[in-house]
């Protein structure tokens, strides 16, 4: 049992070092830790500064939002950012009565932009020369399997990503490759010229619906390539109302294809995320698309197959009866068939038997299924069969990995009772700079070899031992404070100091029953023994009635929204649970290793330095 004991220190030793000296872990998806911090531990806004966000609350009539409505904003915020992993973020309500909520957040560090353009890409010094304009300096693009990667080790201004996502749809060249079939091919006798659009007619049915390009080439055979700017991205580009232009030719468009448009923009990482996961209402919105029935005569059937569906002038959409509130769980996934990061999503009852009414009915249909998301369209899938099970998954051109998880959290943690404009933004500064918390760890450190050079001249072996069992306590706490991640704040801090303080009582206590035993006459085994078994019992009861009060501090921080207090009773319940364990059982393995060496197991050596100890014989 001995043996054993020794051996899972040691095993647990030496992963606490390992886990503390490696930053980041990593092991797939799983990560903790940067290079960044201190030993690779999640500070808090107090020590590493963050970003101060206010958000008006506007009632969905427009008028003041109710105090529930303003309650309700506040829970559904705290848990969002709570569960998105957000730590020790600041959510309260502003205003008598309140209609303004503060939230501030610890640094969002690590912004990301990925971005993608169909078929080919432009050049990627355009890109930099964007960026530097914007007065973007501290960046990092790469192409990786055709998609651009923008990232940052500081957040992207709101102002930064429009300027940004407005070049790349708007100023760079998109090539539009299209072709038509020739005109009246029956009749036509061998070797004599089919019938194709020329050059002029383009141009005048482009300059009719005011479609601006930079040049337009014949490439024969009905073969044109039109270059232009100001395409656009996702519905708002220029492909419909050039489609439509086309369609007023006599003559069939059989091709239409793009070269270098803005295909994907993904903003993830940092603050915009938080923002995002802040301000959404979470409204999800489930709608049947009646496609058009009836074909306009002056469109083509294909153009028309292409826009029936898709073009507002031609579909109707009505509401289904599946709201946000049939949503019984939504967690991020991928499915094999679509290669893609989606959002997979429970319905209860009521929501799973009207989903399967509502996939039967448009997989008899054609139509197709509208999802949205605060009136902002995901996706539109059409259906084979119905779907029974009350399962489902919501994907998008624009929802990578991060913002799936994001719509996950929102619609876990329920829609916005009311809406959120935010008013100010700005940064916030630690409260303690680097350099007064370099001080701060170095007293600190000072102050803990002073314990222990304390313990160990006053104690002598007990004191030793005891010191050896803090250094471990203290690699053990510091590990596990990194692994959870559990987040270190001002508060935080003296929590930790609190909760060391608890391992030097419990050591001292310990080191006090051996010396009790020892000077009743018992020798050194024996009052060894006897000294722990008579130490557990306060031990325990001074530990476990902190725990207690850890509890009720925890409680009341999580339903009164006080997270510094939460941070603080994590904190010292954690250090509390562990000193309990370390000062016990690591101290008394140590004890009993030392013990079993003869030259150093003498009876004044285990009684501290008093007066008594003088008469004490060897």
């Amino acid at each position: 049992m001995r043996f054993r004991g020794i051996i899972i220190v040691v095993v647990c030793l030496i992963l606490s070092i390992l886990a503390i000296s490696i930053n980041p872990i990593k092991i797939s998806d799983w990560e903790r830790g940067n290079n960044d911090n201190f030993l690779g531990m999640v500070l808090g806004l107090d020590l590493r500064g963050g970003t101060h966000l206010v958000y008006s609350i506007i009632s969905s009539s427009g008028e003041e939002p109710t105090i529930e409505d303003a309650e309700g904003v506040r829970k559904i915020i705290d848990r969002r950012v709570n569960e998105f992993g957000v730590s020790e973020a600041n959510v309260q309500l502003l205003g008598t009565p309140p209609n303004k909520i503060l939230i501030q957040i610890p640094s969002q560090e690590g912004d990301k932009i990925v971005f993608s353009f169909s078929e080919t890409n432009p050049d990627i010094e355009s890109i930099e020369k964007k960026l530097n304009d914007m007065g973007i300096e501290s960046y990092e693009i790469n192409i990786i399997e055709d998609e651009f990667i923008l990232t940052s080790d500081v957040s992207f201004t709101q102002g930064n990503i429009d300027s940004l996502k407005t070049f790349l749809y708007d100023e760079i060249e998109v090539l539009i490759k299209i072709n038509f079939s020739p005109n009246r091919i029956e009749g036509k006798k061998e070797g004599e010229d089919l019938e194709f659009p020329n050059i002029d007619d383009l141009k005048s049915v482009l300059e009719k619906s005011n479609i601006n390009y930079s040049d337009l080439l014949n490439k024969e055979f009905g073969e044109f390539h039109m270059y232009l700017d100001e395409y656009g991205y996702g519905d708002e580009s220029q492909r419909e109302n050039i489609m439509l232009a086309l369609s007023e030719l006599e003559y069939n468009l059989v091709n239409f294809q793009t070269e270098g448009d803005l295909s994907t923009f993904v903003v993830s990482g940092g603050i915009q995320s938080a923002k995002r996961l802040i301000g959404s209402t979470a409204q999800l919105d489930f709608r049947v698309r009646e496609c058009g029935k009836n074909k306009p005569e002056e469109l083509d059937l294909q153009i028309w197959e292409m826009v029936k569906c898709y073009d507002p002038q031609y579909y109707n959409e009505v509401a289904t009866g599946i709201e946000s509130k049939n949503l019984t769980d939504a967690s991020p996934g991928t499915v094999p068939e679509l290669s893609q990061p989606v959002v997979n999503i429970v319905f209860d009852d009521d929501g799973s038997e009207n989903f399967y009414e509502i996939t039967d009915r448009i997989s008899r249909t054609g139509d197709l299924l509208a999802i949205y998301l605060d009136n902002e369209e995901l996706v539109t899938p059409g259906a084979d069969k119905a779907i029974s099970g009350g399962r489902a998954y919501i994907y998008g051109k624009d929802i990578d990995g991060e913002r799936a998880r994001e719509i996950a959290v929102q619609l876990r943690s329920g829609a916005l009772p009311a809406k959120l404009d935010l008013i100010q933004e700005r940064n916030v500064d630690a409260v303690l700079g680097s350099e007064s918390l370099t001080k701060s760890l170095t007293a600190g450190i000072v102050g803990f070899i002073l314990v222990l050079i304390f313990m160990i001249s006053y104690y002598k072996i007990p004191g030793l031992i005891a010191s050896i069992t803090l250094v471990i306590y203290l690699t053990f706490l510091v590990a596990i404070f990194k692994i959870l991640p559990v987040t270190l704040t001002l508060s935080g801090a003296a929590a930790l100091i609190l909760s060391i303080g608890f391992a030097v009582d419990a050591n001292i206590l310990i080191s006090e029953r051996i010396k009790e035993e020892l000077k009743s006459g018992r020798n050194l085994l024996n009052s060894i023994t006897i000294g722990f078994d008579r130490a557990w019992s306060s031990i325990r009861d001074g530990n476990f009635s902190t725990l207690i009060i850890a509890v009720v501090l925890y409680w009341f921080g999580s339903n009164f929204s006080t997270s510094i207090m939460q941070g603080f009773a994590l904190t010292l319940g954690v250090g509390v649970l562990l000193s309990m364990i370390t000062s016990f059982q690591v101290n008394r393995i140590i004890t009993r290793i030392i013990t079993r060496n003869q030259s150093i197991s003498k009876t004044w050596l285990f009684i501290p330095v008093d007066k008594s100890s003088k008469k004490e014989s060897k």
